[in-house]
Order: C-alpha cells, then structure tokens, then sequence
C-alpha cells in the first residue's frame, strides 16, 4: 500500500502522527469526532483514508475493492483528523472515474483536471437537463422573500448589494431536485453521508446583457460583528468547495464564461490581458456597452486571457477554497464574466463548508467570543469524555428535538429554518434533532 503526504513511516513517531492530529487548535470539530479512536501508545488522533476517486477506505474489504485490475499497488489518501477529502491532482487532463456516484439517467460520472492550481476540475455527467429546467421554473416561480428572485447580495451580514455584482439570485433549499444535486455533491466530494449542516441552499443565479460579477473568493472573510470562527487554518468552518452548474448554452463569444483569474488558459492562442482589451475596444458593438476602465471592461479582458469555462447545458464544475490544511486558496479567485448579447445566463452553485456552517448550533465561534462554548463542544466531543448525560455536564450542550405529530393539515408538508437557513423536512410524523447550548 502507498500512502500519498504521510510524511515518515507508519510507527515512527513524528511526522506521520503531526500529519494526521494538527492539535486542538487546527482540528475542526466534526459530527463524528466523538467516534474517533486515539492511537494506542502515541495518544493521538487517527487519519481517515481514501482512494484517489474519494472512497473511503474504512476496512480491509474495502482496501481490497480499491485494487485496480493489473495493479501491484494501491494509492491511499490520507486525510488529517477534522479535515476533508481532496481531490489531488497531478496535472491538467488527468481524470478520475467517480462510477461510485450514483446518476440520474445511470451515465458514467467523472472529473477532469482543468488546472492543478487553482484545483478546478469538470464533473462530466453530474447533472441532467431535466434537473436544469427544474431548478429554473422553481427559482422564476419563487414567492419567499428571502428565496426568491432578486438582486444579488454579497457578504455574510445580511442583504447587502454590491455595485460589482449585477447579477440576480434565488435559493431552492428543500426542493426534490435541490436535495438530489446536493446529496449528489456530497457523493462527488467523498463526505459521506450528506449533512445539512455542511451545505448552504442552492443558489440560482441569472446574468442578462453586461451583468457580472468581479473576481471573488467563496471563502467569507471573518465578519467581526459575528461570532462565527471563520478561520478554516484553525478550527473554523468556511466555504470549502463549490460546484457550478449551468442551464444554458453560450459561446466564447458570447461571454457569461466562469473565469478563475489565477488560472492559466486551456486555450493555446489566447491572447493576453492587453491585447484582449485592445480587441475589446475596436470592437464598434462591444465597446459599447461598457464604459473605458471600468471593472466590467478590465473583466472582459480577463475573460479572454485567463482560464476560463463557458455555459453549457447541463455541464458543472468543481473548485476548491481552501488548501488541504484548510488555509484559504487565494488561488480560486473567481468571477462571472459579463455577458455579451440579448440573451440570459442561468446557473447555480452549490456551497459545501468544512465543518458545520454558520447558522447551525455546532457551528465553531470565536475563542475571543465563545471560548466557554468550544470548549464545551470540545469536551463533549472528545473521544475520552465520559457519558454526556452526566449530571455533571446537565448545563452544558443541549439536545433539542423538533416534531410534527400530524394534526394540523397547514402544517402536512413544513419544512424547518433558523432564520434562513434549511435545517430539514418537518412534514407529518417527521422529527428533527439538533445540538444547542444555553443562551442559543
């Protein structure tokens, strides 16, 4: 067996050990740190592994199935205790065949490498048409004002809209074909099983003539009027990785293309920046519709020069935020280029954190803000704690149960929220169940 970023040999203590326990100031506390089992004599947290493709590799029968036909070896991945499955790249074309994830339509799944850095990748086959005009109707016939179609917002504060994002948006949160692509996603990225806590709602997103967005990152700069630890190096959550999906068609010369500005293009005879802004503006129609050095024009040229994807129906990609070690990846800075004809963009993301988000009672706070509540998540969670009923403990984590119990028809189909956040399906006979603390 080949173990890939181990460090020194199983046994040896030092590096293997360091790799796989960051210590409780870099470990992120997930929901099944408590199952966690310290290694005997060393006293330190386990690695989890899996294939390359993201199989988690929890037994010796499944270290057997991960063999490849013809092969004296198997490639395992191990990943540090807190910390998530990547995808790991070695240069661009490189493929990985994901027939573990189940598809819609029972097609072959698989991604291809579209840079190594920022690691960005096409998930041929992720998704169907049919799913595509679903999420569309439902986002056009949305009536909730915090879900439906409007202006799009930036940050982590509330609504707040920005003059360099033009774009319009909606949330499917709970909707069949919602739940479907982010159950699927989760596949995808080998975080089994799907947790609400770790996904945000499905934004959908649409672009007409000269809206955009400036390059940006996902990952949510730390807000000093929240609570919320957003500091992923550490023990924070942050957004970890997103897939794009696309509902329409366009051409290169259509703009509306994703760019990623620190990329390099796939396209031999792309110009550079300068020269991309020249043709920009002896073009009569296009320079036209910006105005000289404005953020839209200097985008276009990006656009044309950098690595960039154009819509295509039902075709999705993947790209990381953060590094494995969970520093930010100021790499994937990204953006929606601006589109260049009558004619309208639809596209979606799906945002998966690294540990429970913000808006979620497990969600990590700031030492400065919450210490005593990280340490009760901390203590709790330990895989040494004793029995959290304890009487000992009766002031510390609250367990909360939500029911429906079937008798008041408004109620048939609800579905639960924090504010706006989807927290599940509470229909007839359904319960839902959460950690809290006191004060929550």
């Amino acid at each position: 067996v080949k173990t890939a970023g181990c460090g020194t040999v199983v046994g040896e203590k030092g590096g293997f050990d360091n790799f796989c326990d960051m210590g409780k100031l870099k470990t992120p506390i997930q929901h099944d740190h408590s199952l966690l089992v310290r290694v005997p004599s060393y006293n330190t947290l386990p690695c989890s592994y899996f294939t390359r493709e993201g199989v988690r590799i929890d037994s010796f029968e499944s270290l057997a199935r991960a063999k490849k036909e013809g092969e004296d070896n198997v490639n395992v991945y191990a990943v540090p205790a807190g910390r998530l499955f990547m995808f790991a790249p070695k240069f661009v074309g490189e493929e990985f065949d994901l027939s573990h994830v189940s598809h819609p339509e029972n097609k072959r799944i698989y991604l291809e490498t579209l840079s190594v850095s920022p690691r960005v990748f096409d998930i041929h086959g992720f998704f169907v048409d049919s799913e595509a005009d679903d999420i569309v109707e439902r986002a056009l016939a949305q009536q909730s004002e915090s879900h439906k179609l409007k202006r799009s917002s930036t940050g982590a504060n509330g609504y707040s809209v920005s003059s360099t994002r033009t774009s319009e948006n909606a949330f499917d949160t709970h909707s069949k074909s919602a739940k479907d692509l982010k159950e699927r996603c989760f596949d995808v990225l080998g975080i089994r099983p799907y947790r609400e806590s770790l996904a945000d709602g499905l934004q959908v997103l649409r672009y007409n003539i000269t809206t955009a967005y400036i390059p940006h990152l996902d990952w949510i700069d730390p807000s000093p009027q929240l609570e919320h630890d957003f500091i992923t190096s550490g023990t924070g959550s942050n957004r970890f990785a997103t897939i794009l999906l696309y509902m329409t068609d366009f051409e290169k010369v259509e703009g509306g293309e994703t760019v990623f500005v620190k990329g390099a293009s796939l396209d031999p005879e792309a110009p550079s920046k300068e020269k991309a802004l020249a043709d920009l503006r002896a073009d009569e129609r296009l320079s036209g519709l910006f105005k000289r050095d404005s953020w839209e024009e200097k985008m276009v040229s990006q656009c044309k020069s950098a690595l960039s994807v154009s819509p295509k129906r039902a075709k999705s990609v993947l790209f990381y935020s953060q590094h494995p070690d969970g520093r930010k990846d100021e790499a994937s800075l990204h953006g929606g280029c601006p589109v260049l004809v009558e004619k309208q963009k639809w596209a979606a993301n799906l945002w998966v954190w690294n540990a429970p988000r913000l808006g979620y009672p497990e969600a990590p706070v700031k030492l400065d803000k919450g210490n005593s509540k990280n340490k009760q998540r901390r203590k709790k969670n330990s895989s040494e704690q004793a029995d959290p009923r304890a009487a000992n403990q009766k002031d510390e984590q609250k367990h909360v149960t939500f029911k429906n119990r079937g008798g008041d028809p408004t109620f048939k189909d609800a579905v639960l929220h924090y504010e706006d956040t989807f927290w599940g399906n509470l229909g007839y006979s359904q319960q839902h169940s959460v950690n809290s603390f006191e004060g929550h």
